[in-house]
């Protein structure tokens, strides 16, 4: 299968998505995301969290942060 028969299966989603400033390598953070929601929601400090999530993925926290506030975000 070609890669343009793939993007025009998906074209509609594609818009959407760029249209949202979601990046391309977001869906390797949908799971920390959720994770992170999980422990809002279970009473555990914005920090707390945080910290945690940059041990779970070794990465910087600046990054984790980003990431958070980016797929936080309502669609528009």
């Amino acid at each position: 299968m070609k890669v343009a028969k793939i993007l025009l299966m998906g074209i509609e989603m594609l818009k959407l998505l760029s249209e949202n400033e979601v990046r391309i390598g977001d869906w390797k953070y949908v799971k920390m995301y959720f994770e992170y929601e999980c422990m809002r929601e279970n009473g555990v400090k914005y920090r707390a969290a945080i910290a945690e999530l940059v041990r779970s993925y070794n990465i910087s926290r600046s990054k984790v942060e980003r990431i958070i506030q980016r797929l936080s975000k309502d669609v528009k």
